[in-house]
């Protein structure tokens, strides 16, 4: 069986560790390199309800989008949130590997997972990975790829900049875009598809006519946990795998009467 060691190497030569952007923090970031792992729970977050499954499960090893530990930390103690989460990890004796910034725009990453639910059959890598282009078979009113865009993803809800009509899509996960990629989506003539829109893109988007379906961060990168299994199935074929089922959109839909 292999050990955690061994699996954050695996991923490091897929993904490059070094390929994560220097604010990030990847690889095995909690656990001994030499611990066995006879079982893993794939994730999107480490929180305290998915260290409960993992305990429940008895799993050795849990393989995060999100870094259970992001920021600098001087102590680890139950008076702060990551702390909590982190002494759970380690009174349980669960490892923890986290593949973030590095996954995202890696070969077959988040951003071209995220293409291919969206229906890309082939696509180009642009940004530095951090987005992925693609055309549609067809062109379609905006208001039916956003209705597709939502249905693909599974998401409750979607925010909407209407710019016309749609044929070439640019995807990128999580709070992936900038100013130069509004610009570049107008250039092409694209529509965007990501997460978490600070208002002055949302602003920049809709006085430039660009359209954009904004998704919940979690929708649109919740694919990692399929890519990750399928990975790992392929290099690790011993490990017994779980998919987290307490890792859930952290959002709640409040339906309003006439609406």
């Amino acid at each position: 069986m292999p050990t955690a060691g061994e699996i954050a190497k695996t991923f490091d030569g897929a993904f490059p560790f070094e390929d994560a952007c220097s604010y990030d923090n990847v690889g095995l970031l909690v656990g001994r390199a030499g611990k066995n792992v006879k079982s893993a729970l794939i994730a999107l977050d480490v929180t305290t309800e998915v260290v409960k499954e993992a305990k429940e499960k008895g799993v050795d090893l849990i393989i995060s989008h999100h870094p259970v530990v992001f920021r600098e930390l001087k102590k680890i103690t139950d008076q702060t949130y990551t702390g909590q989460v982190l002494l759970c990890l380690m009174e349980s004796g669960v490892a923890a590997i986290a593949l973030h910034t590095n996954f995202d725009k890696g070969e077959g990453g988040n951003n071209d997972v995220l293409a291919k639910a969206l229906g890309a059959q082939n696509y180009t890598k642009i940004e530095d990975g951090f987005a992925t282009e693609f055309d549609l078979s067809e062109e379609l009113p905006f208001s039916v790829f956003a209705a597709k865009v939502k249905q693909a993803l599974g998401d409750a809800v979607v925010r909407t900049i209407d710019g016309g009509a749609v044929k070439k899509v640019i995807a990128s996960c999580g709070a992936g875009i900038d100013e130069s990629l509004i610009l570049y989506a107008k250039e092409r003539g694209a529509a965007i598809v990501t997460a978490d829109v600070k208002h002055n893109y949302a602003v920049m988007a809709r006085d430039l006519c660009v359209s954009l379906v904004e998704t919940t961060h979690y929708a649109s990168e919740w694919g990692f946990t399929r890519a990750i299994e399928a990975f790992m199935k392929e290099h690790f074929a011993d490990v017994t795998l779980f998919i987290s089922k307490s890792n859930i959109n952290p959002y709640d839909v409040v339906a309003r009467e006439g609406v």
